[in-house]
């Protein structure tokens, strides 16, 4: 008697259970970065168009009523609501979709479930925001820990598009005085992050017209923050110098190759950078105008995605033939889930 075999992702039972390619895989965890790039923008918006209290209650918008009535603080701050739950969906399916990838990755699993609880926290610091009636404290935090949770969905995305990390006796790395350099970068924009949510919550956009603001001088505390964010560019250009030295002097080695990918990375945050300054130094000589104030959210967003790219280029491990990005990214292909 011959034992039939199964078909290639078929159960026991006959039937093929549902599965992920990697490639489908990567463009889940790219959705769940940018439905988080989304709620940070839309959550900017609730507080500059002072619709932070626009449902004074949660969740549902009003006591006794789910749905604002016909009024558009209520519909923009429920609004978004309504976007959260959207995240809420995308990164619940970035764990399924983890969990089904095939091969299933461990590294994979955690990160999507790192986006779950931060979202789940996410949810219950905006309850506290509403009812401590936008507090500036917890206003802050709401805005730092989305930062981080974006700067994690960067994390699960760049794992995702690449192999697991060479475990080759001849595998390169960066040294590790440049790897410390990036890491420095990288602290130094989360103090650059956290002065900014300062100079917001002493400046005028709160959310709401009554709601008390932080007791500083705002001349200060934008002194401050900018001292921060030129110490930063300072310190990011100086990687940018030792990383193109380094690619020079190590030009047909892997990690010459490492170096150029790094600098390349460095280039992309220092644009990003020179335009958030840009925009930081307009609007305060302008008195904050909304748009402007908006657009350096955004700014402040990309800031927070290139640096973590950056960090990660910088951490790169490659064989001596490979190129910068460590392993063959993965790709978009045409087919994904398969049953």
């Amino acid at each position: 008697m011959r034992l039939r075999g199964r078909r290639p992702g078929s159960s026991p039972s006959g039937r093929r259970r549902l599965e992920v390619t990697p490639a489908r895989f990567a463009l889940v965890a790219r959705w769940a970065l940018w439905a988080l790039v989304a709620i940070v923008i839309t959550g900017s918006l609730v507080r500059l168009t002072g619709s932070g209290l626009g449902c004074s209650d949660w969740p549902n918008c009003e006591p006794g009523e789910f749905v604002p009535a016909a009024d558009f603080h209520g519909w923009v701050e429920f609004g978004n609501r309504i976007v959260t739950g959207l995240v809420s969906a995308a990164v619940i399916l970035a764990v399924g979709a983890s969990l089904w990838r095939q091969p299933r990755r461990v590294d994979l699993v955690w990160w999507s479930m790192v986006l779950v609880a931060g979202v789940a926290f996410q949810i219950g610091l905006g309850a506290v925001t509403v009812l401590t009636h936008l507090s500036p404290p917890i206003v802050m935090s709401h805005f730092l820990a989305s930062q981080v949770l974006v700067s994690a969905a960067v994390v699960l995305q760049h794992r995702a598009e690449r192999e697991p990390p060479l475990h080759a006796a001849r595998a390169t790395q960066l040294p590790a005085g440049i790897r410390m350099h990036a890491g420095t970068s990288g602290v130094l924009t989360a103090a650059a992050l956290f002065t900014g949510t300062v100079v917001t919550g002493t400046g005028p956009h709160g959310g709401d017209e009554h709601v008390e603001r932080l007791q500083f001088a705002l001349p200060s505390v934008a002194r401050i923050h900018g001292i921060t964010v030129a110490v930063l560019a300072g310190i990011t250009l100086l990687l940018g110098v030792r990383a193109r030295r380094l690619a020079g002097a190590h030009r047909d080695e892997a990690s010459g190759a490492v170096a150029s990918g790094l600098g390349a990375r460095v280039r992309i945050v220092i644009a990003v950078m020179a335009v958030q300054a840009a925009i930081g130094y307009v609007q305060y000589f302008t008195e904050l105008p909304v748009l402007l104030v908006a657009l350096h959210v955004i700014g402040a967003t990309l800031l927070t995605i290139t640096m973590t790219r950056l960090v990660l280029a910088a951490g790169a491990t490659v064989a001596p033939a490979q190129s910068p990005d460590a392993a063959e990214p993965v790709g978009i292909a045409s087919r994904g889930f398969a049953e």
